[in-house]
């Protein structure tokens, strides 16, 4: 099959993460030691590999992924299973996430933002018409994705936990399951963010009272905020932001959107949050068009992957901006990290390989009615 890229999601992805490769080279311009910046270089290796990724999944017909989504599950079962074990799973930052291959890290919470909405979306393709009117069918797929989101609390992750957890719920709902069941799932989910509150309560405490805790756990939040005052509605200018000089820890990562407002302002700010929430909104086009064609695997693969990176998106820009409590989760296509990096790409790839697909089919509805 011929394949066709959707120029809005190609163009808007492109975008990103050139702006990205730019911000993390600003980002990092002080953390190096010589005239080339290590964390510019790395990061556009990273590109390249997420391009590569991209164009591998793109090939990979949909149908193959829908038959598959079972094995699928078990896979990502196991990597939450063997990453807790001493001699394979990495410590770093707290928590036991990653899987050292040697040549890179593997963080297993990445690759289940990508593997757990393949399973979803099959098991809705599937099972589309009993998640609607059985509750035992319904709570069948929160029960298996449940198990590895436990998993997660003992790395800890929490935050890729509530992610997985929300996307999971998301995409339940647009498969029209009913409001009974999902009642049912948002009271169990509320057990489990009281649970995470009550081991994260300095993070809330700090939330609820940043300034007073500015020394400490509300040290990164403050900092950011400074960095958002600083910024003002023009910015400081690219480069010149003075926050990830040693003051707001990893200005790379997950406060990347702090120190983009700081050089770039409330403007810089707010064009690339709707470039962001462009794409994600490209992608629930794409969803609505391939679900209306009866094409279900495509259409909630594609509410998944918008999902995704929607909520990745709000809870990223939420903790920036002191609106959540601090989380550590990725700016799609903009944080430094070759893993998030990589799945962002895979998730678009899947959402491209949909729209190739509905286009293919109408192409042939139209050569049968002429």
């Amino acid at each position: 099959m011929k394949i066709q890229l959707d120029f809005q999601t190609v163009c808007l992805s492109l975008l990103l993460a050139t702006l990205g490769l730019v911000a993390v080279g600003s980002a990092t311009i002080y953390q190096t030691d010589g005239i080339v910046n290590a964390y510019t270089i790395r990061h556009s290796v990273y590109l390249v590999l997420a391009v590569c990724a991209f164009a591998a999944i793109l090939f990979v017909p949909l149908e193959l992924f829908e038959r598959t989504h079972i094995p699928i599950y078990f896979v990502t079962l196991v990597l939450a299973l063997i990453v807790l074990l001493p001699w394979i799973g990495v410590v770093a930052g707290g928590g036991r996430r990653w899987i050292d291959l040697g040549v890179f890290t593997l963080q297993v919470s990445e690759i289940a933002r990508f593997l757990i909405p393949i399973y979803v979306a099959g098991h809705l393709a599937r099972a589309h018409d009993k998640v609607q009117t059985s509750t035992l069918a319904a709570m069948k797929l929160p029960v298996w994705v449940g198990l590895v989101l436990l998993l997660f609390f003992f790395q800890p992750d929490f935050g890729s936990a509530v992610l997985i957890g929300l996307v999971v719920l998301g995409m339940m709902y647009l498969a029209n399951v009913r409001y009974r069941d999902l009642s049912i799932l948002g009271l169990i989910g509320s057990v489990g963010l009281l649970y995470i509150g009550y081991h994260r309560r300095d993070r809330i405490i700090a939330y609820v009272d940043t300034w007073t805790h500015a020394q400490d756990e509300g040290y990164q939040l403050t900092q950011s905020l400074i960095g958002f005052g600083r910024g003002e509605f023009t910015g400081v200018g690219v480069g010149d932001g003075i926050q990830k000089l040693l003051y707001l820890p990893e200005p790379h990562n997950d406060f990347i959107f702090s120190m983009i407002v700081e050089e770039t302002g409330f403007f810089g700010g707010a064009l690339v949050l709707c470039l962001l929430i462009w794409l994600v909104f490209r992608c629930f086009a794409i969803a609505k068009r391939a679900l209306a064609m009866e094409q279900r695997f495509a259409g909630f693969i594609s509410y998944g992957a918008g999902l995704m990176l929607g909520i990745q998106i709000l809870i990223n820009a939420g903790v920036a901006m002191g609106a959540l409590p601090t989380k550590g989760l990725t700016l799609p296509f903009l944080s430094f990290g070759g893993n998030s990096l990589i799945v962002c790409a895979g998730l678009l790839a899947l959402v491209c390989r949909a729209y190739s697909e509905i286009q293919a089919v109408e192409a042939k509805n139209k050569n049968l009615n002429k």
